[in-house]
């Protein structure tokens, strides 16, 4: 079977919901110690170390697109942003980015909850890229605080932790049947540069948040 185009994927994103303004196609890929193939993770699944992740993600140009990691021990990294530029864009669309927004990476202890944020905004987060500039430079003391503001400023985006629901997109999770695959790949098959989610939002924000169990 021939892949779809991402913009035909797209449009059917935003009429999962009606209301939707913003949203994104990803994939939270993983290679278990024991096997290469990729499979696919989903929210509370179960990872342990020496497992492998890989994140895809397919979103449309002039938004901003942020990947961010709460590890075991609760420190953050900016994994993504659009202003990365040694992030290859994968797509051959005018209006779309498809990139691996998160390489390859393996699982190191301690175990624990491993939290990854993926988070589309028609704006730049100002406030938190700056606090991740400033998370980067200062040392481990001023980076327990500092943690504090960037988990306070992801909150605040969190359409869970509004009362007013600002945005809806962790209603609107969907799988996306088949997987989607670019470059000729069978679209029946999962390969590590599979999306097979999509995330909407309202209010120009979608944000998806994704819990792993590491053991």
């Amino acid at each position: 079977m021939k892949s779809i185009s991402i913009i035909v994927l797209f449009s059917i994103v935003f009429s999962i919901e009606k209301q939707a303004d913003i949203g994104f196609l990803y994939g939270v890929l993983s290679r278990l110690n024991s096997n290469t193939e990729p499979h696919v993770l989903e929210d509370s699944a179960i990872i342990n170390t020496g497992d492998e992740i890989k994140i895809n993600a397919g979103y449309k140009k002039e938004t901003h697109f942020y990947v961010i990691f709460k590890d075991s021990k609760g420190e953050f990294t900016l994994f993504y942003s659009v202003n990365d530029q040694n992030n290859e864009d994968l797509s051959a669309q005018p209006d779309t980015i498809y990139a691996p927004v998160l390489p390859w990476s393996k699982f190191s202890d301690p175990p624990g909850d491993e939290t990854f944020f993926l988070i589309n905004s028609t704006l730049a987060l100002n406030n938190l890229e700056n606090l991740f500039k400033r998370y980067n430079r200062v040392k481990e003391k001023g980076r327990k605080k500092l943690a504090k503001q960037i988990q306070n400023e992801i909150d605040s985006l969190d359409p869970e932790k509004k009362q007013d629901l600002a945005s809806i997109s962790s209603r609107l999770d969907k799988p996306v049947v088949g997987g989607v695959t670019f470059r000729g790949e069978d679209e029946d098959n999962l390969t590590d540069i599979s999306l097979t989610n999509s995330c909407t939002g309202i209010s120009g924000l979608a944000f998806k948040k994704i819990l792993l169990n590491h053991k």
